[in-house]
């Protein structure tokens, strides 16, 4: 009797690991079939596919929107920056004010980097005494300029001439006038004015009207 019930025991304990094992395999097949896909009200596909390759189809769909629309935004930002273009030429044309200080400021930019370069050069204990002493000889040669540019400047603008922009490279000077046209005398005038500030001669001196 004790050899049956205890055979009876097992083969009840087998069934039930056999149905537990069916009843698995059915929940996980009905698990993972019908909810691969759902369609949702809105008529939009989701399931449990893994969210990158969601998300990647809709960067795919994305990026060819976006690569079918480019061409006319391109050309859309061409024509922008072609009409910005030209309205900074014309305002460049028109408005005289924005080229001298435009021209002014560059100059100041340019004359400042100088200066800290040669800054550096003298305050570098690694550079020789000669070489800190001739750095030092350009310093004060850029000031000289900076001095002689603002004071011709200013007497030209004395003389009537609304804004002026005067340049002294090496030996050579550069000077814009904010007029269309120059006649002899006004020529002479600033030849002069420009060579007793800067001490150049006239043959150094180069004379521009601003063009409109």
């Amino acid at each position: 009797m004790f050899a049956l019930k205890r055979n009876q025991v097992i083969i009840t304990a087998l069934v039930v690991m056999v149905g537990a094992a069916g009843y698995l395999n059915y929940v996980g097949n009905n698990s993972t079939e019908p909810t691969e896909v759902v369609l949702t009200d809105d008529g939009d596909i989701t399931g449990l596919v893994p969210d990158y390759d969601l998300y990647g189809e809709e960067v795919v769909h994305n990026t060819d929107e976006e690569n079918k629309t480019t061409p006319a935004n391109a050309t859309a930002s061409n024509d922008s920056s072609e009409d910005e273009a030209g309205k900074a030429v014309f305002v460049n044309n028109s408005n005289d004010t924005s080229y001298f200080v435009q021209a002014k400021l560059e100059r100041e930019q340019a004359r400042a980097k100088q200066k800290d370069i040669l800054t550096e050069m003298i305050n570098n204990d690694n550079i020789e005494k000669e070489k800190k002493a001739t750095a030092a000889d350009e310093m004060l040669k850029i000031q000289e300029r900076i001095e002689k540019e603002t004071a011709a400047e200013a007497m030209i603008e004395a003389k009537g001439f609304k804004e002026v922009y005067v340049r002294i490279d090496n030996d050579t000077v550069d000077v814009v006038v904010n007029k269309t046209e120059l006649s002899e005398a006004e020529i002479a005038q600033i030849e002069d004015i420009v060579k007793r500030k800067t001490g150049v001669t006239v043959d150094k001196i180069r004379i521009s009207p601003i063009k409109k």
